[in-house]
């Protein structure tokens, strides 16, 4: 894998670019085996993407498909940074609650480190790097070709989607605030939090609209690579099937955890927005 990122990320800022990649597997590798805490690439999944288009930005030349680029994905960043933040995200102790989960089903700590290297350290930095890297096809192939449909229609998705994940997150946001709010009063629930998830809004046409909005995001950036296929897709590619396989794992635990979870899942679309089979 790392010989094929060579192969394509060969001049310019590319070399730069696998140095920061590099430098955050041996960090997350670490600090995860030395503190067994496996969420140190969450802390930089917002910081890494916004990076990567700064140093290709600024090595230059600027130009204006470049600018906006780096501009829709600094946005992304601040966002899911502050989204991040007030959930505690940042804190040294802060966890992702799916380890704890993970680790009991694989108890051996040799194994798990092994996953801590290839999947949690590794694979996630290389995804973060690839769904950044149009900019770099970018810079590498259109410097000089005049902005046209193709980033008006990348522009405008992108900042649809980001939209569309600022309001989902903030309807769950508001959710969980309210759920632990009554918790602490020791309060009745009311009638959207007493089945313990959020299943309104934009929750109401799909299970996940905030992960499916991410996809659609690093979707859209792909467009401004002006090329129905090339190697900057594996980046959507991989993110998309990420999300496949949290989504089946986040759906697990909540299944166990809430007991209307399981008819909320036949009623409701996983991930692509769509009206329930039927009213609740």
């Amino acid at each position: 894998m790392y010989n094929y990122l060579m192969a394509y990320f060969d001049e310019g800022p590319g070399y730069l670019l696998l140095i920061v990649m590099t430098l955050s597997i041996i960090s997350c590798f670490f600090v995860g085996l030395l503190t067994e805490n496996y969420s140190q690439v969450d802390k930089l999944w917002s910081l890494l993407p916004p990076i990567y288009c700064l140093i290709t930005l600024f090595y230059g030349p600027i130009t204006l498909r470049m600018m906006i680029m780096t501009l829709i994905v600094v946005m992304w960043g601040l966002r899911l940074s502050y989204n991040f933040y007030r959930k505690g995200g940042y804190k040294w102790s802060s966890e992702d609650y799916r380890w704890p989960e993970l680790k009991k089903t694989i108890t051996n700590r040799i194994v798990f480190e092994l996953f801590n290297l290839t999947f949690i350290s590794i694979f996630q930095n290389i995804l973060l790097l690839l769904i950044a890297s149009p900019i770099y096809y970018t810079w590498k192939h259109y410097q000089t070709t005049p902005l046209n449909g193709w980033d008006y229609i990348a522009t405008i998705l992108f900042l649809l989607f980001l939209i569309g994940e600022m309001l989902a997150d903030e309807q769950q946001w508001n959710f969980h605030l309210k759920k632990h709010q009554q918790i602490a009063k020791q309060t009745k629930s009311t009638s959207n939090t007493n089945d313990g998830f959020l299943s309104e809004g934009l929750f109401y046409y799909s299970r996940h609209p905030n992960f499916f909005c991410e996809i659609c995001i690093w979707w859209s950036f792909y467009l401004f690579s002006h090329s129905f296929f090339n190697w900057t897709i594996s980046g959507p590619i991989l993110l998309t099937l990420l999300f496949q396989g949290s989504t089946k794992f986040t759906e697990a635990i909540s299944s166990q955890k809430y007991p209307r979870y399981k008819q909320y899942q036949k009623t409701t679309a996983k991930l692509i927005p769509w009206f329930p089979k039927r009213n609740r």
